[in-house]
């Protein structure tokens, strides 16, 4: 949109808008398929228990209203340059590619998991899932990282690092990681052993058991 708005078409702009309509297409189709057919999303229901409608509204949309231009911020800066590519700018598609792949990655693995009737109530901890207990919010986290650090080469603005700060932390503490350990700790046969063993975001070798 800001690309249309300001007539601007780059290649850097270009880039950057490929590997967000990739990150956005995967992440589309993933949830629709997922979904399909089934019931609400469990964060929402109990959103919506605890704080009525209205809460759920407030917090499901008009946060992300109002988080939509702060994480936007990397892709606002870099309008209208015509800075050649860097290694910066490389290494930040490189790491936003990574990202996506990561995320693929871990998101299939999951999805054939759980078609398997032998695993229901079973902990996920083979592929990637071995190395980190929720490697497809590291993966959502590396690609805004890379998007920044690829903008960043643009604009040298160390303000829009606080997009990714953002992200990570929403994946993390608000609607990823932990909301998830409270729920599965308590559904999950030996994810507590999981927990003392893997590396809850970051893909990183098993942990010295004791």
């Amino acid at each position: 949109m800001v690309l249309v708005i300001n007539n601007s078409f780059s290649l850097t702009e270009i880039i950057s808008l490929i590997l967000i309509s990739i990150w956005g297409f995967r992440l589309g189709i993933y949830l629709l398929i997922r979904n399909i057919n089934k019931t609400e999303d469990i964060r929402y229901v109990k959103i919506r228990e605890a704080r009525g409608d209205i809460g759920l509204y407030s917090t499901a949309y008009l946060i992300q209203i109002i988080l939509i231009p702060i994480i936007s911020l990397p892709l606002i800066s870099i309008v209208d340059t015509g800075i050649d590519l860097s290694f910066i700018h490389w290494l930040g598609i490189l790491i936003a590619l990574l990202g996506i792949l990561i995320e693929t990655i871990a998101d299939i693995q999951l999805s054939k998991f759980k078609l398997e009737q032998k695993n229901i109530g079973k902990v996920m901890d083979k592929g990637l899932w071995y190395y980190s207990r929720h490697p497809n919010y590291f993966g959502d986290s590396l690609f805004w990282w890379g998007i920044t650090i690829h903008c960043f080469a643009f604009s040298n603005n160390l303000f829009i690092f606080i997009a990714p700060i953002i992200m990570t932390y929403l994946l993390l503490k608000v609607s990823g990681v932990t909301m998830l350990e409270n729920r599965l700790s308590r559904k999950k046969d030996g994810y507590d052993e999981y927990i003392n063993s893997t590396s809850s975001f970051v893909i990183l070798p098993k942990k010295n058991s004791k």
